[in-house]
């Protein structure tokens, strides 16, 4: 076979859908949409294709990883949109800045990221979120997070899990330790690495050194949080003199202290690193029912030097989603959860089936998002999206999948040639009835007609005649069939 005329496939990790999947995958779409607006969030639409950039500031190693980016014809470097939450954001920047908070916006629509294809995860997939903009609070957070559950129990998932954290935990030990922008990144794409089965922190000291390899020698020439290497420095020499000690007359003084204080830098950071890594194997031991973890993780917190402000509002969200229905059944507090996106800054949160598998939905709060993308001034604001190919997929287990589209009503034939236009009038009248009219373009023998609708499912057959009032109308199931005019027929077909 020559390779111009080999078929050529669908790309790796892109789906197609059949009728069936689609009409769900569209009643899917269309039953979250609904549960928004009933809550107030209103639809937008945002492009497929945005500027890179959007993205690079702020998503996170993992997700940038596998953007699909490309430069256009005018030199303008953009990206197949891997999330939305970003993408709404620019929305409100461009449109809506001056308007009155809060804001609510509902999305429904396809992303694209690079990832390895299995079970329920594509290289094209298709989420469906909300997003608050401008209400800080518990009572913001747990509206949003009790949304996404009531939407789950409208679709008739009424069995699931919920996980909810707090980023900021982890933000403020890091902020206070003063590590690098590069390493809290680092740290921050790998927390929920360092409880994954197989990996732990092993995994994750290895991954640094392949992907910072000079990160001591680095380390050695970055501003220290304790201060400048000449206010460094001169604090040493004046340590040294006090005790008496005399510098090698060998090499220059600045030298041999500007050693010493970048051996002494390399070194704290390597302590401090040792210590945020401490930190995030006890997160990952703060897992469980909220009551119970929120109490030790106090005292937790407290070894640290860390105040449990984050706590305190973890317990108000909670206490808030009881006021939604959401008992502390269906509830798991797991301090390291970390969900992979930079932009989070405080509460964050999971949904899974009732496996515990399966995440169908995730989300968070993000106020310094708005502010990073180019706002006049921070905004806080929170959201989550839904992954429309696995909450089909737990649909099916659970036996809620949307129906069925019902069949062509009728298969709708011309009894001669000379009748083709009139079984092509007809067949358009029957469809501004309301009736779903497929019209026969093969011209069948009747044998062959009969057998076509039952294959396709369809339940009856018209056979027009030319410059006849009447039609032939078959019931395949009953095997009968009778004369009548247009109305008659849509009489019988609308049952």
């Amino acid at each position: 076979m020559s390779l111009e005329s080999r078929p050529i496939d669908s790309v790796r990790g892109m789906l197609d859908l059949d009728s069936q999947q689609t009409h769900v995958q569209a009643q899917l779409r269309q039953s979250l949409l609904d549960a928004f607006q009933l809550a107030s969030y209103v639809p937008i639409e945002v492009p497929l294709v945005e500027q890179a950039d959007l993205y690079l500031r702020k998503s996170g190693a993992e997700t940038i990883s596998k953007m699909y980016t490309f430069e256009d014809f005018g030199g303008r470097r953009l990206a197949l949109r891997p999330e939305l939450t970003a993408s709404i954001v620019r929305y409100y920047l461009g449109n809506d800045q001056n308007s009155t908070f809060p804001l609510r916006y509902a999305y429904s629509g396809p992303v694209f990221r690079y990832e390895k294809p299995q079970r329920g995860r594509f290289r094209q997939f298709s989420m469906a979120g909300v997003e608050l903009l401008g209400s800080d609070g518990p009572s913001a957070d747990a509206e949003v997070i009790a949304l996404a559950c009531w939407t789950l129990k409208r679709l008739g998932i009424a069995q699931y899990r919920l996980v909810i954290g707090h980023v900021g935990i982890l933000l403020e030990l890091l902020g206070s330790l003063g590590l690098s922008t590069r390493l809290r990144h680092f740290l921050l794409d790998s927390m929920e690495d360092v409880g994954r089965p197989g990996r732990g922190l092993g995994y994750v000291r290895k991954r640094l050194e392949e992907i910072h390899p000079n990160r001591r020698a680095a380390a050695t020439t970055q501003e220290s949080f304790t201060g400048s290497e000449e206010q460094a420095q001169a604090t040493l020499r004046a340590s040294l003199q006090e005790m008496g000690i005399e510098l090698d007359g060998s090499r220059p003084a600045e030298a041999i202290l500007g050693r010493m204080f970048r051996k002494q830098r390399a070194s704290d950071e390597d302590e401090r690193l040792e210590r945020a890594f401490e930190f995030i194997q006890g997160l990952h031991d703060l897992s469980g029912a909220p009551g119970e973890v929120l109490e030790r993780a106090r005292k937790f917190l407290e070894s640290f030097g860390l105040g449990d402000q984050p706590l305190s509002r973890l317990t108000d969200v909670v206490a808030a989603l009881h006021a939604y229905g959401i008992e502390d059944s269906h509830v798991q507090v797991q301090l390291a959860l970390g969900r992979g996106l930079h932009y989070y800054t405080d509460v964050v949160f999971e949904l899974y089936d009732s496996t515990g598998q399966s995440q169908l939905c995730g989300g968070g709060r993000y106020n310094e998002l708005v502010q990073s993308l180019g706002g006049r001034k921070s905004v806080p604001a929170v959201g989550f999206a839904f992954g429309l190919e696995r909450l089909r997929l737990a649909l099916d287990e659970q036996g809620a999948a949307p129906p069925a589209p019902p069949p062509t009503q009728v298969l709708v034939a011309a009894a001669s040639t000379g009748a083709t236009h009139a079984s092509m009038q007809t067949a358009q009248r029957l469809r501004e009835q309301g009736i779903s009219a497929e019209h026969d373009l093969r011209q069948r023998a009747e044998r062959a007609r009969i057998g076509y609708a039952n294959r396709r499912g369809i339940p009856f057959v018209l056979l027009v005649e030319d410059k006849n009032d009447t039609a032939i109308l078959r019931n395949l199931s009953e095997a009968t069939e009778q004369a009548l005019s247009l109305g008659e027929v849509v009489q019988v077909l609308n049952g």
